[in-house]
């Protein structure tokens, strides 16, 4: 096979959207400034530092982020304060976390009180609206929009923090929209968010169809990354040919999208049977961006250079690859259900 190899790359180390801009003036942590986070049934340690959520020099130590950003905004001249400080000065032994609202406490009774009257503790979520809804599965994303419920935004992206290194966007939200995942958790009858996405609604790349992608530690190796990877192509084929993540990508959220690239480019390679085929065509047939399909079949090192320095596509890598991979065509199929969409 062979393919023409357009002037296109994807440096995953340098390129930024203006949304990948810090925000916040709650400064940067190197190591998680939380022992233990207990979120519904599961407790587990967090991935990173999260400054935003007790500021250690100046109000309540439970006060709410939301309630601090607000309570800053009408004193400008207290914005001008310190932003760097070490994870010993803002440390929280063990935060609580509502796994209906995400509101937070570091008091373990105030987290029982709130539980029993949250107004989300339901079987079903009535955040936002529905737009999937698969009931075999009981798999349900809802949209879920910054400026109308920023509350549940706000402390969802607080929570989501604690996974992800490169985002800090926690409370100027009313842009961005929210794909929340919920599904029943095993021996349970209410749904219960596991995972999100958001999207940029006037995104800097017109092309990003996510901001940022997270699945939370108890529920991962579900493939709901994968669904919700695939959810937002699905809502960005409604307006574009093409489209992507915002780069650059995290260190998991490249994992999860290099893994979901290379599966469905080879099923699409494998099914047509092309002699040749260039960017342009895989870009239509699976929606990709074309830097992004060049990265995912640098990854996969099905790629190679002549002695005249031009570049093709190598059968006998690409088949070395599906034999290290165990892939196996016939066996990729939607994670998604068409009928249980509702965009």
């Amino acid at each position: 096979m062979s393919l023409t190899i357009p002037a296109i790359t994807q440096d995953q180390n340098k390129k930024k959207s203006s949304s990948s801009k810090s925000t916040s003036y709650y400064g940067r942590l190197d190591k998680p400034n939380i022992g233990k986070v207990t979120f519904g049934q599961y407790e587990f340690e967090p991935w990173y530092g999260n400054p935003a959520y007790f500021h250690p020099y100046e109000g309540v130590p439970n006060m709410l982020g939301y309630e601090y950003v607000n309570m800053k905004s009408r004193d400008p001249i207290a914005r001008k304060r310190l932003k760097s400080y070490s994870a010993e000065d803002c440390f929280v032994d063990h935060l609580y976390v509502c796994e209906y609202c995400f509101k937070y406490t570091a008091n373990e009774n105030e987290m029982l009180e709130h539980w029993e009257v949250c107004s989300f503790h339901r079987e079903n979520p009535n955040i936002g609206t529905s737009v999937y809804y698969d009931r075999k599965k009981n798999h349900i994303i809802r949209e879920v929009k910054g400026y109308e419920d920023p509350l549940f935004c706000q402390n969802l992206c607080l929570f989501g923090k604690l996974f992800l290194d490169d985002k800090s966007v926690y409370f100027n939200i009313d842009h961005f929209n929210f794909y929340v995942f919920y599904a029943k958790d095993k021996g349970e009858t209410d749904y219960i968010p596991m995972g999100f996405f958001s999207k940029e609604m006037i995104a800097y790349d017109p092309s990003t169809n996510l901001a940022c992608i997270c699945v939370f530690p108890p529920f991962q190796r579900r493939h709901i990354g994968a669904m919700l990877i695939e959810f937002s192509y699905a809502i960005a084929s409604l307006t574009q040919e093409s489209s992507g993540p915002e780069i650059p990508l995290s260190p998991y959220g490249k994992v999860s999208y290099l893994s979901y690239w290379a599966k469905n480019l080879a099923k699409e390679l494998t099914q047509r049977r092309l002699k040749k085929f260039t960017f342009e065509e895989l870009s239509r047939a699976t929606g990709y961006r074309k830097e992004d399909i060049l990265f995912t079949l640098e990854h996969m090192e099905v790629l190679e250079v002549d002695s005249n320095g031009e570049v093709s596509f190598s059968s006998e890598r690409f088949q070395h690859w599906m034999i290290t991979t165990n892939f196996d065509a016939n066996k990729q199929h939607p994670l998604l259900d068409t009928g249980s969409f509702n965009l």
